[in-house]
């Protein structure tokens, strides 16, 4: 392990909330290796923490994709046009093809209770729902978008796996919709720059960032009814933006990297936090008061979050083999590097 990784380790960085920070580290779980198309575990102890040896060869299929479920215990991998089921993490070279698409999966979105997922093949313009997934999975009939022009700005399942919400263009207006029980999708709502969804812990509110005024929008459902707003400023533009260091609750001026706009949002495992990237700028926005964002500058530049057990977002970036792995612990607001086993075999995330 690189003595600068366990300095970084120690560091860390944090979006402060209030209160007395303490030193934390990730619970163990598995992220999808994509150098070595492999899944790979996140071993060790908080604070001390690092990413596993990854498989021979001859131990585990090769992988176009895998997304991980929210529990940490199972997996859909992506070979082709096959969809097939990992059950147990812990033994990844198990699995059973439980679905073929009729155009690659680009894109898979979990239910909170890890027992339903979603895929998006948008070459077909299909969103399909896969449900029993801790059982007896059961493939749903795709739900068209050819009439949304085949591209989504952002997507989300609802956590248990009822709904899924999709903002996507229709007649040059981006829009938000919901999809009940595989159904057509029904408008809730037209924006002019909509993108990045998420529904909170309850499923009774969907967030979704309107570009065009930058802010976040919160949706009552099912009725779409505008409930609230926080400010997403520190998002608005890729040459400056109101960004604070961590610990400091006063936001500045500062330059930052990478498209402009919310890549993605996640609600914490408790509900009470939501966060939200874009470009090199992470924010968390307390749901229960609706204060300014706490917002802090990283060191790269996350395209989505993952959840993981134990509350935990990992942070999704391109990224060098050298480089480590980031999570963010949702309940504190801070972020971790998690260093490869061996950094000269390291994979990227």
């Amino acid at each position: 392990m690189k003595s600068s990784y366990i300095l970084l380790m120690l560091a860390g960085s944090a979006l402060c909330f209030g209160g007395q920070q303490t030193l934390s580290g990730p619970a163990s779980g598995y992220v999808y290796d994509d150098v070595a198309h492999s899944i790979r575990a996140v071993l060790g102890i908080p604070g001390a923490a690092y990413l596993g040896s990854q498989p021979g060869p001859s131990q585990e299929p090769f992988w176009d994709s895998v997304s991980v479920a929210p529990n940490g215990k199972r997996a859909l991998g992506v070979s082709g046009l096959s969809v097939s089921l990992i059950p147990d993490l812990s033994q990844p070279a198990s699995f059973s093809s439980i679905a073929q698409g009729s155009g690659p999966v680009s894109k898979i979105a979990w239910s909170a209770d890890s027992n339903t997922a979603a895929i998006w093949s948008p070459a077909v313009g299909q969103l399909r729902r896969i449900t029993g997934l801790d059982a007896i999975p059961a493939v749903h009939d795709p739900i068209d978008l050819t009439a949304l022009a085949g591209v989504l700005s952002g997507w989300s399942l609802s956590p248990d796996g009822r709904y899924l919400a999709f903002t996507g263009p229709t007649s040059g207006t981006a829009s938000v919709y919901l999809s009940d029980r595989d159904a057509a999708p029904v408008p809730i709502g037209s924006l002019a720059d909509s993108g990045a969804v998420a529904f909170s812990v309850d499923g009774a509110s969907l967030f979704v960032f309107n570009g065009a005024e930058h802010r976040i929008l919160i949706f009552d459902l099912p009725s779409g009814a505008v409930a609230g707003s926080f400010d997403a400023s520190p998002f608005q533009s890729p040459r400056g933006a109101a960004v604070a260091p961590a610990g400091d609750r006063e936001l500045r001026t500062v330059r930052r990297t990478g498209p402009s706009g919310v890549q993605d949002l996640a609600v914490s495992a408790d509900g009470a936090r939501l966060y939200a990237i874009g470009g090199d700028t992470l924010c968390g926005y307390d749901l229960t008061t609706g204060q300014m964002p706490s917002c802090s500058s990283l060191e790269m530049t996350p395209r989505s979050f993952q959840s993981m057990p134990g509350g935990l977002l990992l942070l999704n970036y391109s990224r060098a083999r050298s480089m480590p792995l980031w999570l963010l612990d949702g309940k504190t607001g801070q972020t971790w590097f998690v260093p490869s086993e061996n950094a000269t075999a390291d994979a990227s995330f």
